[in-house]
């Protein structure tokens, strides 16, 4: 899509917007008017009727004592027919007339004043001459208020209805920012921000979408960084694979070199598979929000089990094993919690120097169960031990080519999944502590 078309397109929707809330607000108020002039009608109806005849009563009498005095039909008319009163003569024969005759002969007079606003219209004789005497013309008073009243309705409505129109602009600027906020996350720009205004409800809506925003931006520099990550960690491997292939096809190659360049292979085959292996782990374990099949089982035997597993590694470094297991059993994922053990011990065998020393430690506290495994390795910079357990997260860079850092980043997960805490600590006399602490379970007390 244009700029062009995008720029009509925010327009007409606007114009849209600010065009129905103007709409709304006019049927409202044309609504509330009818309502409103309508109940008014209905009360003042019976009263507005009763004046008018009181009028059209008054006026015959005002009629009578002049015909009393002596005046002729002529003066009369002249005397009374005035802006607030219409007076025409009927004929004797007029059906006007003759349809009210009786009430003429008994009252004197034929008053009429029927509709929501009466009209009063009166018959009766001047001087021996019938008349028809209408009250409602442009300057009664009744017909003024209520042409006042309709045109006051009427004006208020077309200027409430234009305010709104301004006023409505101002209040759907908020929605109007938000919906080209929301059209630049489309396109993948996640730095854009809107203003969060002072009210509750647009207030909340435009925080909400600066989270949105922020966690999607988080979320795509992660997912970059472990594209990014994952094609250096196959990379390496991969270019040592084909570089020592290509030193095998050479026939004059000694059968030491070979064999010491095939293992090399093997090696990073190996590795390859490792890794490989990780992230599909990784990626399961990220996708589950339980730890899966449970048993009981024992801690202390499993970690005895990962340590002469491990034996090739730490005998080859001449490290020193202090081991002080209680005898703890477990309700858990007997599987996922054996891949903690390793990463952890195999990560405390490899920052650990020749003739080092690493202590395993399980115990029961007060809270649940807690393993702590330490070693006399490198110290982690302070700066970097809250990134230790992150994907592919490495502290000392100097021995990256020992690991693709997942080790950490699964004993993290799998923790988490089991309700418990992983935590690293640096020793004051040197070294590194890892803290696992696993949550009683029932079953556990058995």
């Amino acid at each position: 899509m244009s700029k062009a078309n995008k720029k009509n397109s925010v327009k007409r929707s606007r114009t849209s917007l600010q065009f129905k809330l103007a709409l709304m607000f006019f049927m409202v108020m044309a609504i509330s008017a009818s309502i409103s002039i309508s109940v008014l009608l209905l009360v003042f109806s019976p009263i507005m009727k009763e004046n008018a005849e009181q009028q059209m009563l008054s006026f015959d009498a005002a009629v009578k004592m002049l015909e009393e005095d002596g005046y002729s039909y002529n003066e009369i008319i002249a005397i009374t027919n005035t802006a607030s009163f219409n007076i025409s003569s009927l004929d004797e024969g007029s059906a006007k007339v003759a349809d009210h005759q009786k009430q003429l002969e008994e009252k004197g007079c034929y008053i009429n004043s029927d509709g929501i606003i009466p009209q009063a219209t009166m018959i009766t004789s001047i001087d021996g001459t019938y008349v028809e005497i209408n009250s409602f013309t442009s300057e009664n008073l009744y017909w003024v208020v209520n042409f006042v009243i309709i045109v006051a309705f009427i004006v208020c409505i077309i200027i409430g209805t234009i305010i709104t129109g301004f006023v409505g602009r101002t209040i759907l600027q908020p929605i109007h920012d938000l919906s080209k906020a929301t059209s630049e996350v489309a396109r993948g720009n996640f730095s854009v921000r809107v203003k969060e205004p002072s009210d509750n409800e647009y207030g909340t809506l435009a925080r909400n979408f600066n989270k949105m925003a922020q966690e999607l931006s988080g979320i795509e520099t992660l997912r970059g960084d472990f594209i990014s990550n994952v094609s250096h960690e196959f990379k390496t491997p991969l270019a040592s694979i084909q570089g020592f292939a290509k030193l095998l096809q050479d026939e004059s190659l000694s059968s030491e070199d070979r064999r010491e360049y095939t293992q090399i292979i093997i090696d990073e085959t190996s590795r390859l598979t490792k890794l490989s292996s990780n992230i599909l782990r990784l990626t399961k374990l990220e996708n589950q929000t339980t730890i899966g099949k449970k048993n009981r089982f024992s801690i202390d035997e499993q970690i005895r089990k990962i340590i002469l597993m491990l034996e090739p590694e730490w005998s080859k470094k001449e490290i020193n094993l202090d081991i002080d297991l209680e005898d703890v059993f477990y309700v858990g994922n007997e599987e996922l919690m054996g891949q903690v053990w390793q990463n952890v011990i195999n990560n405390a065998i490899k920052f650990t120097p020749v003739g080092g020393n690493i202590r395993i430690r399980l115990f029961r506290s007060d809270n649940g169960i807690v393993v702590k495994i330490s070693d006399n390795g490198p110290c982690i910079p302070a700066d970097k031990i809250e990134k230790i357990f992150e994907k592919f997260y490495q502290a000392d860079h100097s021995r990256a080519t020992e690991g693709n850092g997942l080790g950490l980043a699964l004993v993290k997960r799998i923790i988490d999944l089991s309700g418990g805490k992983v935590s690293v600590e640096n020793l004051f006399e040197g070294g590194v502590c890892f803290n696992i602490e696993l949550p009683y379970q029932v079953e556990d007390m058995r």
